[in-house]
């Protein structure tokens, strides 16, 4: 019998807590929780989770600090998918938890049925045949060269400092070389969400990229009206 997924969740309504964690239980998840980032953290020491479920509102460290922490991190846990919980209906927010590696969010109070159907859609990408022949790979053009396993990206030798998603949206471009993304794609296969033309997270983590790609960051063109593309420099 194939095991069980691992599910954290990171919490300080023990009343949510106990909820989520009986409803993800009910679909055979196995489900670790915490009231704390503090206490997320020391617990990823140990495990790495298929899946984090994060509050954003924590008492102590923030879910936005502690989702920038694990993903600046070298352990395993730096490519597991987040979903942040939030009461603040703000795009600032959401946006901002995107830009800082979450993968989605979800607003309190939510659907046990849509947190689910998100749950095990953000689980189904990451073991997906395609993830995994991605988690494989290493590409090069020019000086420019990317180590999917290690999701680390070096121009000249030097290791380029890219987060998660920057660094996912440059892997993209590079292996469909000369190919157009648009942002719709990229929206959905980076963070597995539909894009929103009032969206500017793609457009930010575009213009991050470029800064961080330096003499050759001609190469990531822009197509009006359409998305990017890489060029071969």
């Amino acid at each position: 019998m194939k095991a069980p997924h691992t599910i954290l969740v990171v919490d300080d309504e023990l009343t949510l807590l106990k909820s989520v964690k009986e409803r993800l239980e009910l679909e055979n998840f196995n489900v670790l929780t915490c009231t704390s980032a503090e206490q997320a953290l020391e617990t990823l020491v140990k495990f790495t989770p298929d899946l984090m479920v994060v509050d954003l509102r924590l008492p102590g460290m923030s879910g936005l600090d502690f989702c920038r922490q694990v993903r600046s991190s070298d352990s395993a846990s730096r490519l597991v998918p987040i979903i942040f919980l939030t009461t603040d209906r703000t795009e600032v927010s959401k946006v901002l938890g995107l830009e800082l590696g979450g993968d989605d969010y979800m607003t309190k109070p939510f659907s046990p049925a849509e947190f689910l159907a998100r749950v095990k859609a953000l689980i189904r990408r990451s073991l997906s045949p395609e993830y995994r022949e991605e988690a494989e790979e290493t590409l090069v053009s020019g000086e420019l060269s990317i180590n999917y396993p290690r999701h680390e990206a070096k121009l000249a030798g030097k290791i380029l400092d890219l987060s998660p998603k920057e660094f996912e949206i440059l892997y993209l471009l590079v292996k469909k070389s000369g190919r157009v993304m648009t942002r719709q794609f990229l929206m959905e296969r980076v963070w597995g969400r539909p894009y929103f033309n009032t969206s500017r997270v793609i457009d930010t983590h575009i213009k991050n990229l470029r800064k961080s790609l330096g003499k050759i960051h001609g190469c990531l063109a822009t197509i009006e009206g359409l998305g990017y593309k890489w060029e071969e420099p």
